[in-house]
């Protein structure tokens, strides 16, 4: 029974707790109608308001507007009554009509002079034109004959030096120039241009080609000294004329001892190279690679090591398992033509061809 009461009282309490929600939920609502209610009575009082006085304020301008039209018309009267007084009194008004008298008579006589105008036109254009006389057969002038024109010569350009032909358009990493000098000359104070000044003058006087000049020369922090040569010209062109910039360039900056390409370096993969040869006690490894490398393919500068394509360690003890007995190797060779060259034509090391790959 006790528990009985217990709920019974809990329920009690909810009940009223819910009803109190509700109520208040309602006065809120009904607080927010008052509210909104009044906002709109205000809003229409508003309006009503402005209404009015646009209704006003367009009274205003149309009584405005019909003053002075009525003071404009009666002005314009005045002005009329007056000129009419005016002519009359000053006896100009006599004299009007006796012009438009006399207009009345002269207009039959006017309208038959300009019926007959048209005739008289008409008779004048029919009439012949004088000829001129013909000139005798001796005074004509001969007759122009047909001159056949040579076709105009072709402007040719001024003839260059002997050299290379100018290129289409190259890019910058073609076209720069790498001068080599010694660190132990300190340099210049001279201006940059003074450098490509030098060398240009020294190419004109040994006629070289137009296309074969410095368009631009600029030394770094470190003193490293490049140049840019004419877009028509690569960096291989110009080192034609070797000897022409270093000495050149040494008028400006004693210390250029060399002058060369812009260094390009490309990374090259040769497959299936023999461990025994290069791997192990008793022979000189990747460095008698790189040397007989040089010593046997033309042109190849490779600056730095040959080294394996997969780990040294693990090729050894694959090696000593009998798992493998060759190998990659990849290495660094100078110029990108020379690399195009070896992946077409391959590399020889020891007497064995080797194929490259990039």
């Amino acid at each position: 029974m006790r528990q009985q009461a217990q709920e019974l009282t809990e329920l009690h309490r909810t009940v009223g707790h819910l009803t109190n929600l509700v109520q208040a939920q309602a006065a809120r609502k009904e607080a927010r109608w008052l509210g909104m209610r009044s906002w709109m009575e205000e809003r229409e009082q508003k309006w009503d308001a402005r209404h009015e006085d646009d209704k006003l304020w367009g009274a205003g301008i149309t009584n405005m507007i019909a003053k002075i039209m009525k003071g404009v018309a009666s002005g314009q009267g005045a002005r009329e009554k007056e000129r009419d007084e005016t002519v009359w009194t000053d006896g100009r008004g006599l004299e009007a009509l006796q012009h438009a008298d006399t207009t009345r008579e002269e207009e039959p006589e006017k309208r038959q002079q300009l019926q007959q105008q048209p005739k008289l036109k008409l008779q004048l254009k029919l009439q012949p034109k004088p000829q001129p006389a013909l000139k005798p057969k001796s005074a004509l002038t001969p007759a122009r004959r047909w001159e056949t024109v040579p076709p105009r010569a072709k402007s040719q350009m001024a003839p260059v030096g002997p050299g290379p032909a100018p290129t289409a358009r190259s890019s910058m990493a073609e076209r720069r120039l790498i001068l080599r000098r010694d660190e132990s000359i300190p340099l210049s104070n001279k201006m940059d241009q003074e450098i490509a000044s030098a060398i240009n003058r020294a190419l004109f006087q040994q006629k070289a080609p137009a296309h074969i000049r410095i368009m631009k020369a600029k030394r770094n922090a470190k003193g490293a000294i490049s140049a840019i040569t004419h877009p028509n010209a690569t960096a291989e062109m110009s080192l034609q004329y070797r000897d022409i910039i270093i000495t050149a360039a040494r008028t400006v900056e004693k210390g250029v001892v060399d002058v060369e390409e812009n260094e390009f370096r490309e990374r090259l993969k040769i497959h299936a190279v023999p461990l025994v040869r290069y791997m192990g006690k008793g022979t000189e490894g990747q460095q008698m690679m790189r040397e007989e490398f040089e010593a046997e393919n033309e042109g190849i500068v490779i600056p730095t090591q040959v080294r394996c394509l997969a780990n040294p360690c693990t090729i050894s003890e694959r090696r000593q398992n009998g798992e493998i007995a060759a190998s990659s190797v990849v290495f660094v060779v100078k110029g990108s033509r020379v690399a195009q060259s070896l992946v077409k034509k391959g590399s020889k090391a020891a007497g064995v061809w080797y194929r490259v790959k990039t």
